[in-house]
């Protein structure tokens, strides 16, 4: 019997150990598939400034690998987002047209609007609504990433928020309201003083761009935003790196 129920619990350890891996590798994907799409069009709004094309094609090589993790971890639930990302990926490039600047076809903006639905959808449905504080931190980055790479695409686009489908998986304002309730639940909790303080720098920045990526106000702000969301980012990684050593 105590043979039973170690068998058992080695089981239990395995399937969990592997679900969790799974859950970082498709989480890091969609960190890397939104962190392109904002540099991406960072890029074209900064009429080609070079450091945003490095940034971008940084973000879409971390994808790539990011999305072969996920793929050795789970090969079945990953054909989905292979297939599409595959047919997508190099299609990400600008044509530069003068008098009008950098290009992208309205289909392949859709497209790649559409994918990070897709992938933030996936990532919702594996991830449980209480985890642990490294996890809530991973989403916390994720949710700022995503919502500022929306920013981004809108503020770049056409038709704006006009274009944006009625399924899509991305609600920025229901997003920003949990990313705010997270940050105020931690602020209850016994952390260190070093994370509650990178925290709380965390949403001082926040609060500088919260309103801009939810209303889409790009007037000026792109480069508010863009700053701000890579240094909260960065607070929420350094935070979670001090609890992985704790």
């Amino acid at each position: 019997m105590l043979v039973l129920y170690r068998l058992l619990f080695l089981i239990v350890f395995f399937v969990f150990s592997q679900f969790s891996l799974a859950t970082s590798a498709l989480t890091e994907h969609g960190l890397s598939v939104s962190q392109s799409m904002s540099a991406f069009y960072m890029y074209s709004l900064t009429d080609g400034d070079d450091r945003y094309r490095d940034d971008y094609e940084k973000y879409l090589n971390l994808a790539d690998q990011s999305l072969i993790d996920y793929q050795k971890q789970d090969s079945l639930a990953a054909l989905e987002l292979k297939n599409t990302w595959q047919n997508l990926r190099p299609q990400l490039k600008f044509d530069f047209v003068d008098g009008a600047g950098f290009i992208i076809p309205v289909s392949v903006r859709n497209e790649y609007r559409s994918y990070l639905s897709l992938v933030y959808k996936k990532i919702s449905e594996v991830v449980q609504s209480e985890t642990n504080i490294a996890e809530q931190l991973s989403l916390m980055a994720l949710n700022v990433e995503v919502m500022s790479a929306r920013f981004f695409d809108i503020s770049s686009a056409l038709y704006g928020t006009m274009s944006i489908s009625s399924h899509d998986a991305v609600d920025p304002v229901k997003m920003a309201s949990n990313f705010t309730k997270r940050l105020n639940k931690f602020k209850e909790m016994s952390l260190s003083s070093v994370i509650k303080k990178d925290l709380g720098a965390a949403g001082r920045k926040w609060d500088f761009i919260e309103d801009k990526v939810i209303n889409y106000k790009g007037e000026a702000a792109y480069f508010l935003v863009y700053y701000n969301k890579r240094q909260i980012s960065k607070l929420l990684h350094k935070s979670q790196v001090i609890l992985a050593g704790a």
